[in-house]
């Protein structure tokens, strides 16, 4: 028997583009989840690392230099760590407000970070899967649809489904 095909896109699986991410933190009300503002992979290579204010009553801040955010935790007037300046709602604000990402807390975002994080890597972002015609395919049980062309930045080109029966 013979195969008739032609392959449209390079991909083995057809993806839609994703944004790289990571998250920091734990708990309900204790996760903050920072995404990249661009779509592809070149943002997996950014970085989040959060330190422990040195010094009394210094302010919970971010920078974001060279694919790195550092969050600096901040402390109260004997330079211990303040959970009031601490809480994952206000980290979230603050890594908010650097431009190339956002970042949004967990459930109430209550949760203070008490400790310092090691440096942790974004990742996951990726480009779409193109083609340049409507395509599908059939990867076992799972059918891959594109209705129109799908662009390297596309989101939500490529559909999904199960084949439940033929």
């Amino acid at each position: 028997m013979r195969e008739i095909t032609q392959k449209w896109f390079a991909s083995s699986t057809p993806t839609n583009a994703k944004y790289a991410s990571v998250d920091i933190g734990s708990g309900d009300n204790g996760v903050v989840t920072v995404t990249s503002d661009t779509l592809g992979t070149e943002e997996n290579s950014y970085t989040i690392e959060v330190v422990e204010g040195s010094g009394n009553n210094v302010d919970l801040s971010a920078t974001f230099e060279d694919e790195a955010i550092v969050v600096i935790l901040g402390t109260d007037g004997v330079g211990a760590l303040d959970g009031t300046k601490n809480t994952a709602t206000l980290i979230a604000g603050a890594i908010d407000d650097l431009t190339g990402v956002s970042a949004v807390a967990s459930g109430t975002g209550a949760t203070a970070f008490t400790a310092a994080i090691s440096e942790k890597s974004f990742d996951g972002g990726s480009y779409a899967v193109e083609t340049h015609e409507s395509a599908f395919m059939i990867d076992g049980s799972t059918i891959y649809i594109a209705e129109n062309p799908v662009s390297k930045f596309d989101t939500d080109g490529w559909k999904t489904g199960t084949l439940t029966s033929i």
